[in-house]
């Protein structure tokens, strides 16, 4: 008798729940359960659970959503947040370890969980290393690949000539470029606000119908992740080095400090040293490669705007300065950036708008006795990147883990220089396909 006096509470209980509304003005349970996988209104629903201090029903109803919408970053990052007010330090620490772990998880992300845990005081034990190895395949196609001038002459001597074709492999406009490269990272989350991160590269790039530029480039890095306040800063190394089949040699080593300063939710500053040293390797057909060497010091100051959660605005200021052994091939640069990128049911797309003007510091003589040469670019891209299921859903078969990334891109570049030999107008659109291994389990 008890029981069925228990039982026949609970009907009643469920049922008044059912059809009342949990606030006066707010959404209704039956809503709910009519539209269980509307996005939008279920994390409405949750947080106005949250506001009325209902974090347990908060919690079960992200948890619900986050099977429901498993790559969903938006949900998987307010349910961090409730459970952290819940004090709910396993179930915490489950999850930070988790989203560190995962190689598909951003810098954006990371610095997210750093805040939100820093906030509270939340502490979160020394992860173990975590590695993955990045499988790519590019193709890029090209409209000027051999850099033709606009006007198809070249200044030599203070004279103009017809841009010549002694070999029709040497100066080709149209061609494709196949990349085919693998990546090696390797990291290590040392606490909740720093991390190690380790690359080493291979790209082996071969040009479809040019003889010349045919290579195999060899890269590492080596950065250092760290939070300390409102500040995320990130110093770095790296080298890389081309192997030309047909070219002159040359490896480059560099160095430099990115830090992102978090003003608000809606404003960051980003800027960035750096400093890169380019040695050409001496032959017995290249005894002169030593004029070649150079030195790049650069740095840019960038504003973030967050227009909303999924829109960012970007403005860059840049400034930098090559120095060669070969004075004319010395100049000042400086420009301005423009970017806007939004997140996509499909992808992440970013387009963007460069403008540089290089001043350099002496004529070349072999080309002009008194022009010193000046170029202004225009640089604008536009390109969509993400998950392979995204844009293909039949690809989730083969994409379970998603960990099959793609990238489109589309680039055009326009030098305008009171030199005809630097005048020149190149576009090139460029389609990629990574597969991401996770490597966790060797560590």
């Amino acid at each position: 008798m008890r029981r069925n006096v228990f039982k026949f509470c609970n009907i009643i209980v469920f049922l008044v729940f059912l059809t009342s509304n949990v606030f006066a003005d707010g959404i209704t349970y039956k809503e709910i359960l009519d539209n269980p996988t509307d996005l939008e209104l279920n994390l409405n629903y949750a947080k106005q659970q949250e506001s009325s201090g209902n974090l347990k029903l908060t919690i079960a109803t992200l948890e619900r959503l986050s099977m429901l919408y498993p790559e969903n970053l938006d949900i998987k990052l307010f349910l961090l947040s409730i459970l952290i007010k819940m004090d709910s330090a396993v179930k915490v620490d489950l999850m930070v370890r988790t989203m560190l772990n995962d190689p598909n998880t951003s810098d954006e992300t990371r610095i997210t969980i750093a805040k939100l845990l820093s906030k509270t005081g939340e502490k979160v034990e020394e992860s173990k290393w975590f590695a993955y190895l990045d499988l790519k395949y590019s193709q890029t196609e090209e409209d000027n690949i051999s850099g033709i001038t606009k006007t198809k002459k070249l200044l030599q001597e203070g004279n103009l000539i017809p841009y010549t074709t002694v070999d029709s492999r040497l100066v080709v406009e149209y061609d494709k470029t196949y990349t085919r490269g693998s990546a090696l990272t390797v990291g290590k989350n040392i606490d909740d606000s720093s991390s190690m991160f380790f690359n080493l590269g291979l790209d082996i790039n071969t040009i479809n119908k040019k003889v010349k530029g045919d290579s195999d480039v060899v890269s590492s890095s080596l950065s250092y992740f760290k939070i300390l306040g409102d500040h995320y800063i990130s110093p770095y190394v790296y080298w890389n080095k081309p192997n030309y089949r047909r070219q002159e040699d040359y490896e480059t080593l560099g160095a430099g400090i990115n830090n992102t300063f978090i003003i608000n939710e809606k404003n960051n500053i980003n800027y960035s040293l750096g400093y890169a040293d380019t040695s050409y390797v001496k032959t017995s057909t290249f005894d002169t490669a030593e004029d070649n060497n150079n030195d790049v010091y650069s740095s840019f100051i960038r504003h973030n705007y967050n227009f909303t959660k999924k829109i960012q605005l970007g403005t860059k200021l840049i400034l930098n300065r090559t120095e060669s052994k070969k004075e004319f091939d010395s100049y000042d640069a400086k420009g301005i950036n423009l970017s806007y990128s939004q997140i996509l049911p499909f992808g992440r797309l970013k387009i963007s708008s460069s403008y540089l003007k290089n001043d350099y510091d002496e004529v070349e003589p072999f080309v002009s006795s008194t022009i010193i040469r000046k170029d202004e670019s225009l640089v604008s891209s536009i390109s969509l990147d993400g998950q392979l299921n995204q844009i293909l859903p039949f690809a989730k078969k083969i994409n379970k883990n998603n960990s099959i990334l793609y990238t489109l891109n589309f680039k055009h570049s326009d030098v305008s220089s009171n030199i005809v030999n630097h005048d020149i107008e190149r576009k090139f659109f460029t389609i990629g396909l990574t597969k991401r291994i996770n490597l966790n389990g060797l560590f």
